[in-house]
């Protein structure tokens, strides 16, 4: 019996439909495959560059305002510390003053001597008991430092700049790019002349590298500090930047500023007290071994006795 033409037999137009819907199907898997490729391209190339470049960083970029560009974002967080709002955490409600000469704030924080005068007598002899207030955001940490009462009563040191103000830009151009040479010349100097050096307070290059973000330390007196607690558990040379951990980090940079300390000898070379530990206790038998320690905390000198 003659073909039909017109209506091919059911088994050929199965294998056309198999032909056709195997076609599709290996068709679309090389689309899959290809968007897959290009994901893991872009995904690789946004891994280089975590951000959008508005402007080029570099290891003297201090400015916040210049990181901002990159990292808007982060840059409002910044920005928010200027709020005065006491929370649960801290800080502290403003209180309005007169600007003068000396002193041109318009609004301080919250004197902790008025809340608790008790203060005054356990801390006397000390710069504290003239001038200390509640806590407000990283943006005053240098205005309030500079404008303290606290440097009316004693010759505050360069030191202080240490923990007060974006400092690893001037130690190295202090040092010749010697980050640990420029701490050691500013520690000594008087705070008037340090406070010319700097223009900023904490900003994002004291925490972090400006090419890939990496937390790091910059405050060499916790670089050293660290090195000496280290030591005394027997692991030498320790270098914070090159051996602590990502989740370690997270703790020391802010670590590097919000400790206790004080300035030894005649250098004021800024020491954290920790190469017993960490402990209070700790840190008491490491007093008790320096020389005439009283002497070297005290923060008041008086200029004519």
């Amino acid at each position: 019996m003659p073909e039909d033409k017109a209506h091919p037999p059911p088994q050929r137009s199965r294998s056309v439909r198999l032909v056709a819907v195997t076609a599709v199907i290996a068709t679309l898997a090389a689309v899959g495959g290809m968007a897959l490729l290009v994901n893991i391209l872009e995904r690789k190339q946004e891994a280089r560059n975590p951000f959008y470049r508005v402007v080029e960083l570099t290891d003297d970029t201090e400015d916040p305002a210049v990181w901002g560009k990159n990292f808007p974002m982060q840059y409002d967080g910044y920005r928010r510390t200027v709020d005065q709002v006491r929370t649960r955490y801290g800080g502290s409600e403003a209180v309005p003053r007169t600007p003068s000469q000396a002193d041109p704030r318009s609004i301080v924080a919250e004197s902790r001597l008025e809340e608790d005068p008790r203060l005054k007598t356990m801390w006397a002899g000390y710069a504290f008991s003239k001038d200390f207030r509640e806590e407000r955001g990283h943006a005053y940490m240098l205005e309030d430092q500079t404008y303290t009462e606290r440097q009316q009563v004693t010759r505050q040191p360069g030191a202080c700049m240490h923990c007060h103000a974006s400092i690893y830009v001037p130690y190295k151009r202090l040092g010749g790019g010697d980050l640990i040479r420029g701490f050691e010349k500013m520690n000594p100097m008087a705070y008037s002349e340090a406070r010319k050096l700097v223009q900023h307070p904490v900003a994002c290059i004291d925490c972090h590298t400006h090419d890939t973000m990496q937390l790091r330390v910059t405050r060499p007196g916790f670089i050293e500090g660290m090195r000496a607690l280290k030591a005394s558990q027997g692991v030498k040379d320790y270098d914070v930047n090159r051996m602590a951990t990502r989740q370690e980090m997270r703790t020391f940079v802010c670590g590097q500023c919000h400790v206790e300390y004080y300035f030894k000898g005649p250098e004021k070379r800024l020491v954290y007290p920790w190469i017993k530990g960490l402990k209070i206790d700790s840190m008491m038998v490491y007093y008790d071994e320096v020389k005439n320690p009283a002497a070297e905390l005290r923060g008041i000198k008086t200029q004519n006795p």
